[in-house]
């Protein structure tokens, strides 16, 4: 029994069977056939490239693309600066009970991973001690959360936080200084005094 299919073959059936169930001896469709040896080809330039160190590696490709990223951004924020709030709006937001609760909340879900539950510092520092890295006066947490600190790891709030957000944060931050959590990483940086709230 041989009759033409809609490609144009003739169809001619196998000689074996399974439980009466026969197959067409046909080719397979030229795109099918195309794409097998396209797989091939860009199998051999793969190896060429990558297997002999012409093209980059994943860590270094990572490092360009890193670098790319941060050129753009700084050219956003050069374009469109982050006016930080005065340290009179800050202090003020400390005093707020809504702002402190809207950024003890928000340091959950975005700083305590790196900076422990009570910020007493895990793999960033600790928050509630008198030493600072980056700065300790609230216009420099402020800043700092905002950009980030590449080299450590932190990421740039700034992208992702309204900057209501970040000065609750802040202020949150501010309300917690000397609290003495439990078990506290040992101090970092310079000695600053916080503003008075």
């Amino acid at each position: 029994m041989a009759g033409k299919n809609n490609d144009g073959y003739a169809d001619v059936l196998l000689e074996h069977d399974a439980d009466g169930i026969q197959e067409y001896d046909n080719p397979s469709p030229p795109w099918l056939i195309y794409l097998f040896y396209g797989t091939i080809v860009f199998a051999f330039a793969y190896v060429i490239y990558y297997g002999f160190n012409r093209g980059p590696s994943a860590q270094e490709a990572f490092l360009l693309e890193s670098k790319q990223l941060e050129k753009q951004w700084a050219d956003y924020y050069a374009k469109n600066p982050i006016v930080p709030p005065t340290t009179e709006e800050l202090v003020a937001a400390a005093q707020n009970p809504q702002a402190l609760e809207e950024g003890k909340a928000q340091f959950a879900k975005t700083c305590a991973a790196c900076h422990g539950d009570n910020a007493q510092g895990l793999i960033g520092p600790n928050l509630t001690d008198d030493r600072w890295l980056h700065g300790g006066k609230m216009t420099d947490v402020y800043s700092t959360i905002v950009t980030g600190v590449a080299g450590k790891g932190m990421p740039p709030w700034g992208r992702a936080l309204a900057p209501a957000k970040i000065t609750a944060v802040t202020a949150y931050i501010r309300s917690i200084h000397g609290s003495n959590p439990a078990n506290p990483k040992a101090p970092q940086g310079e000695q600053v005094a916080p503003e008075p709230i």
